[in-house]
């Protein structure tokens, strides 16, 4: 376990791999970045570095109110700096493919390229048209669950057990998933304030300015942030191409794990 101190609060870290430099960026929030171990399969190519966000995890609990957009993405590009790391392959994934985006943004010196996994651009933008193709809403039983604030960090693991199944294209790869969220720290508090700063956040109409070579990796069957999104993010980027993965959901990773190292190995 290693940390390290930057913009005024302490992050967690770890290492694995060898190879350019990976900074990967968990999504959630108020989860960690263990989840994202199956991305080890990788390591023989890439030196790949794992962290808990500010306020997240097993990093410091930061104030709430610190927790932005701006801010992680700072903390991103700090933390690369600091770990001899920069310029950095950055994979980000749902939410933290959001702070993957505005990391590029606000910090292109330190990004050598984009893999974005299931996520979207934000907010509509004055680019988009509200008659563009957002993709299906999310199923139903999905909402009614996730609708309702959990009262602590427990409920929360629980109520994210309960929908777990609807980020997946096929049941039989619930086991893997929930084993591998079995380490995960949650924190509520994170969650509520990440959806509070998601609601006011687009990069939709800056997209264009993002230079580096981008992988965009979709799940086909993806209810949470969808095909649609991902082609969105891509029509808006000079140097990006988008994959979907035809058996998979949320988590392409944990449900097609050969076919994800092969395109991600391909690309690199």
């Amino acid at each position: 376990m290693s940390t390290t101190t930057v913009n005024g609060t302490t992050l967690h870290y770890e290492e694995v791999g060898q190879g350019p430099a990976a900074l990967v960026l968990h999504g959630g929030l108020g989860l960690d970045h263990t989840f994202y171990r199956g991305l080890d399969a990788l390591s023989d190519r890439l030196r790949l570095i794992y962290f808990d966000q500010r306020a997240n995890g097993r990093s410091e609990r930061a104030p709430l109110d610190t927790l932005t957009m701006e801010q992680l993405a700072d903390d991103a590009a700090a933390l690369a700096v600091r770990l001899d790391a920069s310029p950095a392959i950055v994979i980000g994934h749902s939410y933290g493919g959001f702070v993957a985006q505005e990391l590029a943004l606000r910090h292109p010196e330190h990004v050598a390229g984009l893999v974005l996994l299931d996520t979207t651009p934000g907010q509509l933008g004055a680019s988009d048209s509200p008659d563009d193709d957002q993709g299906p809403p999310p199923p139903p039983e999905w909402l009614a669950v996730a609708s309702s604030v959990p009262a602590d960090d427990a409920e929360f693991a629980a109520t994210l057990s309960a929908l777990l199944p609807h980020y997946l294209a096929d049941q039989a790869n619930l086991a893997a998933a929930r084993e591998a969220m079995g380490q995960t720290i949650f924190n509520v508090g994170a969650m509520v304030r990440s959806m509070e700063v998601l609601a006011g956040w687009s990069a939709a109409d800056r997209l264009a300015e993002i230079q580096v070579p981008t992988l965009v990796i979709v799940g086909s069957h993806d209810r949470i942030t969808s095909p649609a999104q991902s082609r969105r993010i891509a029509r808006r980027m000079p140097h990006a191409q988008v994959v979907e993965m035809e058996h998979s959901g949320h988590f392409p990773w944990v449900e097609e794990p050969e076919r994800f190292t092969k395109i991600v190995r391909e690309w690199l």
